[in-house]
């Protein structure tokens, strides 16, 4: 090797090269923003469009469908989906990944612009813009007061410490929830205007025409320019009443005062928040404490962690009244924190373990040589990685977990014939190059053969993909700069540092007395006896492969789509009627809350376990919340926040399925001691793990007629109820609400002069009220608001009597132009890619694993449900993503398997030899089923499909390595008997040394064992290897039966094909040379 050569020659500069890689690697290292999981892009672009006073109808035939019409041909798009509502068109466009959003953008413009003719003319310009997907808060702090301040003065700190957080770079959004802002509310007696012959609008012109600054231009003198102005800005309610809003018959003037009061009051209440603490009495109810919350959302890209310090530093010299304090809820920093530290000590803890392995199996010296592999070939990951942008989070760790094991392959082989060959008497150097050369290219090979393996799951589409692609490319760099280091480092560290005692006998002979060696002894008796029955040895191992496959179809556990994790924090949602009130919204949370939380007369005598902070938030705030297609204006949302992990009585899952059991007012054994909760669909979900992914169990109904389309997804849910393990049967149908519907008489309208806008200003103004205007500037700023007095707004019979002025001079009651009627709502429809669609779906109860029988079941009872014409359905939620994920592993498995056949037809130019090595694959994924079986796993679709993939990269490797010695050895004159029996013997060390250090690199993560070298502790059950447990168990027992069986049957088979060879061979009267060896004679 060339490369090997020159770096042995000039060691001196590789030596310098690897102290620029740790100072890089660690710089790399720490500079990496941390998250949980990857910062995946959601490519979503918004279409809004506003058709004042159209019913969802009205905007669905004249804005929506002309709109969907053109957006539909848009290039790169991916799925479109629409609600049509009240006075409002939005349309979601969901772009494949990768698609530049800018160009995107524009594409979208284009569309837009030529669907402008076939649109309402009375629409508004519709507003396109890109969706970003940061709904969810990264911190969450609660501000809770003492009894003497007001929740008003709480909203006002809020809004205060709100502006210094977005000072911080990192900062995206912050929401506050629980407070209601100061304003000056102007309430106008309707009697009083009528008496004085004046009208809301009057008192709206004056208001607007003189809460105002006028610059009255400038002045020129001998010696300056003089400015004027004229300050007209209200600053109080006292200079509002004093205004002249009009004169009486006998010209007396008449002021705001006669028609109106002013004071400072407070806007409509549209969301409450109350924080529990349960810190310090885990086992009782405690009363909640009145709270603004402040909902921080941060910068995609931004390090979580250093963003995390950044708030908690200015909130720590913020200055608050001492009966005010700050409550941090929820932090998702602290999962991540843990999560990688989990992640960093499995890390450690496999590299230790790695280490000793090599050790024992090759020395302390060799073993040294060997470790500088690990984490010189991590530093170069590091520093590829920091240059491409990317993060530290759970993918790229534990990609380093499953590689660290790797690390040591190519170091084990190449380091191991160095040290035979110097032991056998040649000088380190030449050792050095000597031994790489021999091993190269099975080496480069095997490589190869792992890259291969992990390639194709470069392209995963769709967003798993992205996510599910930080784990191929940090291996495959890793496994390359491993490569890189076995090459070039490793024989130049050799050449420098290899040592052995005087007498090369003396050192062969001392490497004998090794454990590795007594295993080699023991190995070669149940080798020959495999030799001599290879038929039988092959018949074994397909009969055991076919029996496993049959039993994991009939004994096993099934399969999963993610492994399910025991969630740190759980959601508790309402969603109520369409259209309730906050104070309605309110008292069904706290009927959810008081069963919850235990308290008294609610039929719970404690609280459930667990629990550390719960955050109720009643109601939206406008534009908050997250909800892209959010009709309702008080929905409930309780965030709870669990202990740490290793501080709970039992598993948070068993927590979450007791909350479910108290929201049906049943006991955990199951007694009835409470009556369920109703008037709303209460729930209680988990956090979301890993990639967005639908419900366990969901159908799309497709249709023209919405009520034959609800009365279909009422039956739906109805099966959902009935399927056993099924829960919380849900669906997106918007229900109607109740509306006042004032109907404008236009003729009568029209005789007193009176225009329909003239009508709807009043009860705007009656019921809402209207903004005219502000008082103050910056915090201090706040609205002029012009309304009714209360019991006009809830009363319809004196709204209706109230006074309109008209042209005339006189005046008509409202009731002589309009009239009220309560009809139903209008409702929202949706559309999925310009159909009209509705969704039903249900969750999995706690404890049950394998979500696709429970999926299974109701897509049967299903198929016997006969649809009315004109429906038609699809499955959606996980079982799409499932069949989708399953769909693009197998190809991925097939384009693997294709690039290591290709991979060893330029080893080894032999169709069959090529075939022998891949029979390995086939033997690791008895392991698999052997693993699964034993442990009663079930086959996760994303986590073991992923650990069988790399398996074909890993199981490879081996048998490259041991069939490259047999020829070796058939090239060296043995026949093919004795040069199988040499090359197992030979290569048996290497073989069982990287076989061994990858399965212990991934041991912890499949004992789910954590070992904090920090804490000095070992913790149980940790988040990261819920999640990555069912991949490391796959790869483990793949590993060990690749291992075992590759030092039998691969054997085996290389003598019936060499057997086989030889009698074609003589059969046809061939020459034995082939065309590549009668070239190289």
């Amino acid at each position: 090797m060339r490369i090997t050569e020159f770096s042995i020659r000039r060691h001196a500069a590789i030596v310098f090269l690897c102290l620029c890689f740790f100072l890089a690697g660690a710089y790399s290292y720490l500079a990496m923003p941390r998250e949980s999981f990857p910062d995946v892009e959601f490519p979503f672009i918004l279409v809004t469009t506003t058709l004042d006073g159209a019913t969802p109808t009205d905007v669905e035939d004249s804005v929506t469908i002309p709109l969907e019409t053109k957006l539909d041909g848009v290039e790169g798009l991916k799925e479109m989906r629409s609600v049509s509502s009240d006075g409002m068109s939005m349309i979601s466009m969901e772009f494949v990944p990768g698609i530049e959003i800018d160009l995107a953008l524009n594409r979208v413009r284009d569309a837009v612009a030529q669907a402008k003719s076939d649109i309402s003319p009375d629409a508004e310009e519709p507003v396109v813009k890109e969706f970003a997907v940061t709904s969810i808060p990264v911190l969450i702090y609660h501000l809770v007061a003492g009894p003497t301040v007001s929740r008003s003065e709480l909203f006002e700190l809020a809004e205060k410490l709100e502006d210094d957080l977005k000072e911080i770079p990192g900062v995206l959004d912050v929401d506050i929830f629980g407070g209601r802002k100061r304003e000056i509310a102007i309430e106008v007696d309707p009697e009083r205007l009528h008496f004085f012959n004046l009208s809301l609008a009057q008192v709206q012109a004056i208001l607007r025409g003189t809460n105002r600054n006028v610059s009255a231009g400038t002045a020129d003198s001998a010696t300056n320019r003089i400015l004027m102005r004229v300050p007209g800005e209200f600053r109080n309610p006292a200079e509002i009443v004093g205004l002249v809003v009009g004169f009486t018959a006998r010209g007396t003037p008449v002021y705001v005062s006669d028609v109106a009061m002013a004071r400072y009051d407070f806007d409509e209440e549209r969301s409450r928040a109350r924080l529990y603490d349960f810190t310090g009495a885990p086992d009782r109810y405690v009363e909640p404490t009145k709270a603004v919350s402040l909902h921080i959302k941060k910068r995609m890209g931004e390090n979580i962690l250093a963003f995390c310090e950044d708030v908690a530093e200015v909130l720590h010299g913020w200055s608050i009244p001492s009966d005010v304090k700050i409550v941090k809820g929820l932090d998702q920093s602290r999962e991540v924190r843990m999560m990688i530290g989990d992640l960093e000590n499995g890390m450690g803890t496999a590299v230790i373990l790695v280490l000793l392995v090599v050790l024992v199996g090759m020395g302390a010296r060799n073993a040294l040589l060997v470790a500088t592999a690990i984490p010189l070939s991590m530093l170069i990951t590091f520093i590829v990685l920091h240059m491409a942008g990317h993060t530290l989070n759970m993918m790229t760790l534990f990609s380093l977990i499953l590689a660290s094991g790797m690390l040591v392959d190519n170091a084990v082989v190449i380091i191991e014939c160095i040290h035979r060959h110097h032991a056998m008497g040649l000088s380190r150097a030449r050792a050095a190059l000597a031994g790489t050369k021999e091993v190269a290219r099975p080496v480069i090979t095997s490589t190869a053969t792992t890259v291969a393996a992990f390639l194709p799951l470069l392209w995963w589409p769709g967003i798993m993909g992205d996510f599910m692609s930080y784990l191929p490319m940090t291996v495959i760099i890793c496994i390359s700069s491993s490569l890189f280091v076995a090459l070039v480092i490793n024989p130049t560290l050799c050449a420098m540092f290899m040592k052995l005692k005087p007498g090369a006998e003396a050192a062969i002979d001392r490497e004998t007395r090794r454990p590795t060696y007594w295993l080699v002894r023991k190995y070669q008796p149940a080798l020959e006896f495999m030799l001599d029955r290879p038929g039988w040895t092959l018949a074994t191992a397909a009969a055991l492969l076919v029996f496993l496959a049959v039993l994991q179809g009939t004994a096993g556990t099934g399969v999963e789509f993610f492994p399910p994790l025991d969630p740190d924090n759980v959601v508790c949602s309402i969603k109520p009627p369409e259209g309730i009130s906050v104070e309605a919204s309110d008292r069904l949370s706290l009927a959810m809350e008081a069963r919850m939380f235990g308290a008294p007369g609610s039929g719970y005598d404690r609280p459930v376990d667990n629990l550390k902070y719960a955050s109720v938030v009643v109601g939206l705030e406008e534009g908050k919340g997250g909800a892209l297609f959010q009709q309702n204006t008080g929905p409930v949302t309780a965030q709870v926040e669990f202990v740490e992990s290793e501080d709970r009585a039992r598993s948070s899952m068993l927590t979450l399925a007791e909350m479910r059991q108290r929201v049906e007012g049943l006991a955990p054994d199951g007694r009835r001691v409470a009556p369920p909760l109703f008037g709303a669909e209460f729930d209680v979900v988990k956090q979301q793990d890993g990639p967005p992914t639908g419900a366990p169990v969901s159908i799309d109904i497709f249709g023209e007629d919405l009520n034959q389309m609800r009365a279909v997804i009422d039956a739906m849910k109805r099966i959902m109820e009935g399927t056993p393990g099924a829960a919380k049967p849900t669906d997106d149908a918007v229900t109607a609400q109740p509306t006042l519907e004032w109907t404008v008489d236009r003729a009568r309208a029209g005789i007193v002069g009176l225009e329909q806008a003239t009508v709807a200003s009043l009860l705007q103004v009656a019921v809402g009220g209207l903004k005219s205007g502000t008082i103050g500037h910056g915090d201090d700023e706040k609205d002029i608001m012009l309304r009714l007095p209360e019991r006009y707004r809830l009363d319809t019979d004196l709204l209706a009597h109230v006074m309109i002025p008209v042209a005339s001079g006189g005046s008509v009651p409202v009731a002589s132009v309009a009239s009220a009627k309560l009809v139903p709502g209008p409702v929202a429809i949706k559309h999925l890619n310009k159909q009209r669609i509705l969704n039903a779906s249900a969750e999995v109860q706690p404890g049950i694993r394998n979500d696709a029988d429970v999926r299974a079941e109701f897509q049967r009872r299903v198929a016997e449900y006969r649809f009315p014409p004109g429906i038609t359905h699809r499955f959606g939620g996980a079982a799409k993503d499932q069949e989708e994920a399953s769909d693009f592993l197998r190809k991925a498995f097939v384009a693997a398997l294709l690039l290591i056949f290709l991979t060893m037809m330029i080893e080894f130019n032999s169709f069959l030899v090529s075939g022998i090595v891949m029979c390995s694959v086939v033997l690791s994924v008895m392991g698999v089923l052997a693993g699964l079986l034993l442990l009663r796993m079930p086959f996760g679709i994303i986590m073991t499909g992923i650990g069988v993939i790399s398996l074909a990269g890993i199981v490879v490797n081996n048998a490259i390595v041991l069939l490259d010695a047999v020829q070796r050895f058939e090239d060296r004159g043995e026949t093919v008997r004795q040069a199988v029996v040499s090359a197992t013997m030979v290569r048996f060390r290497p073989v069982l040394l990287t076989a061994v250090t990858t399965i212990l690199g991934l041991l912890p993560m499949a004992l789910k064992l954590n070992i904090d070298f920090a804490e000095l502790s070992v913790q149980y059950n940790t988040t990261s290897s819920q999640w990555w447990q069912s991949m490391a168990v796959a790869v483990i027992f793949g590993l060990i039966a690749a291992t075992v069986l590759t030092l039998g049957v691969v054997p085996a088979l290389y003598l019936i094909y060499a057997r086989a060879r030889e009698a074609v061979r003589r059969g046809l009267e061939l020459t034995g040379r082939t065309p590549r060896e009668e070239l190289d004679a």
